[in-house]
């Protein structure tokens, strides 16, 4: 079965009288390329008064000009190209740190890490444009959640994307985040060890320290020992210390808890690691604006380096991987 192509028609105007078909194309098909166009006219698309036209085909007053719907299809490729373009200039600009091992970037809340159900931006799809001046595909080293701001490390070969992600599987990369939480919490440092996961039964360890509060949000450092899928969201949730902006998890401990914030204030802020030569490494990613909005308005310190980031000490560290048995 022979499938019939659509035909759009125009006539000519006399704004047109005496031009070349090309000229008319780039004037009246805006969303699609001067060269496409051209293209398109060698294989024969675009036909006057029934005939097959050229580049060069001079118009008249009442002709009549016909293509197929092939080059709406063009259309769709050329928009998608340009798509293409601002995810590129989009992607390069979110870059907070790159050398030949590594990218890390700043990755705002309400983009995903990888595709899904109803999820056709994400940040895998945007790989190609971090090649820089390397010829193989970035590839992905770990995920934060969709909601999530703040450091995504991505590796720049697949030897580093092994050594990088050896370093996530050991727990040897210090990950550290910034939140907003409803309420105050019972201790101003503390360690939440819940079983999570769907059956509660994956063991799970985050430490947190109180930065600041008032009498209805407290901001918080969190450091997550183990990397479990949504492990802080859930944790402060059965803590009834919903985090701030969240929409995914009801709080268990305060059903009336109401949030006015659009975004998740849960922000990973720093990796601290070793390098393959052993030197250690930092990096940081600077907060959202939704984020640094909220600090100031509770009248906490912008400024982050009069608050004291750091945890615990090596001693205690020993204590928790005793703890967790690793």
């Amino acid at each position: 079965m022979v499938t019939k192509k659509k035909i759009k028609s125009w006539t000519v105007s006399g704004d047109f009288d005496s031009c070349r078909i090309d000229y008319w194309l780039k004037k009246n098909i805006s969303f699609v390329t001067y060269p496409t166009l051209c293209k398109l006219l060698r294989k024969g698309t675009v036909r006057v008064n029934g005939r097959r036209a050229k580049n060069n085909t001079v118009l008249r007053i009442g002709d009549k000009i016909n293509f197929t719907r092939i080059i709406e299809q063009e259309a769709s490729l050329c928009r998608k190209h340009k798509y293409n373009l601002k995810f590129e200039e989009f992607i390069k600009k979110i870059v907070v740190y790159k050398d030949k091992f590594k990218i890390l970037i700043n990755k705002p809340a309400g983009l995903a890490v990888q595709g899904g159900t109803n999820i056709k931006l994400n940040v895998d799809i945007m790989l190609d444009s971090l090649k820089f001046d390397l010829d193989e595909r970035p590839k992905l080293v770990h995920r934060i959640d969709k909601q999530t701001s703040g450091l995504l490390m991505i590796a720049r070969s697949l030897n580093s994307s092994r050594y990088y992600g050896e370093l996530f599987r050991k727990r040897k990369i210090e990950k550290v985040y910034l939140a907003v939480v409803h309420g105050n919490l019972k201790y101003r440092v503390g360690k939440i060890g819940f079983k999570i996961g769907q059956e509660k039964s994956l063991s799970s360890l985050t430490l947190y320290k109180v930065l600041d509060q008032n009498n209805e949000l407290s901001f918080l450092v969190i450091k997550p020992i183990t990397g479990r899928k949504h492990q802080i969201r859930d944790h402060f949730n059965s803590l009834g210390n919903q985090i701030y902006g969240e929409t995914k998890f009801e709080c268990l401990n305060n059903t009336e808890l109401i949030s006015n914030a659009k975004d998740l204030h849960l922000h990973a802020y720093s990796l601290k690691f070793q390098e393959q030569d052993k030197s250690i490494k930092k990096i940081v990613a600077p907060l959202p604006v939704f984020f640094t909005a909220t600090i100031t308005k509770n009248r906490f310190e912008n400024d982050l380096s009069n608050y004291d980031l750091e945890f615990v000490d090596s001693e205690n560290f020993k204590l928790i991987e005793k703890w967790l048995k690793l």
